[in-house]
């Protein structure tokens, strides 16, 4: 891998050189996260970006290997995953608000995924989405890391929920 550390210059190298039909590991991202929307079918996704299955796959194996590489020879350093994950991060919170929730609602979403073994049937029963979810997560990790009033009563509700004998 070349061009795999460092700002500026490196960073778009890393970013653009190579990519298959154009398709930058930013693009990728976003495409990516228009997908994870679940709104709309892979197909329509695709051809509003004028991209064929086979396109979107050789890209996606392309960005996949390229983010492994990097794991692989740069370990905890590896910057690609990172870069690629704020990218898809960004596209999705740009497509739909957070979906209104306090603290307390957040603490009673996250222990019923707990008890549930995964979000399906809360995100369902609550009419969310796994994008929703998505970013009620990102969202929550930033006001719960800097915001101690709302880290309280978030750990006072989750705490008492997980005391609580089952229903």
């Amino acid at each position: 891998m070349t061009g795999g550390s460092g700002a500026g210059g490196g960073a778009k190298k890393v970013t653009q050189e190579g990519a298959p039909h154009g398709i930058t590991l930013f693009h990728h991202a976003r495409i990516s996260a228009e997908i994870a929307e679940g709104d709309r079918p892979v197909a329509a996704v695709l051809k509003a970006h004028e991209l064929t299955d086979a396109q979107w796959n050789e890209s996606t194996l392309y960005w996949m290997t390229r983010m492994g590489d990097d794991v692989r020879q740069n370990g905890q350093d590896a910057r690609i995953p990172h870069v690629y994950s704020d990218a898809f991060a960004e596209a999705q919170d740009a497509m739909k608000p957070v979906p209104p929730m306090d603290a307390a609602g957040y603490a009673r979403l996250v222990v019923d995924v707990q008890a549930a073994g995964g979000p399906a049937a809360p995100l369902a029963a609550r009419g969310l989405s796994t994008a929703d979810y998505l970013r009620l997560s990102r969202c929550w990790a930033r006001v719960l890391s800097s915001d101690p009033t709302q880290a309280k009563r978030y750990f006072e509700v989750y705490e008492a929920l997980h005391a609580a004998p089952p229903p």
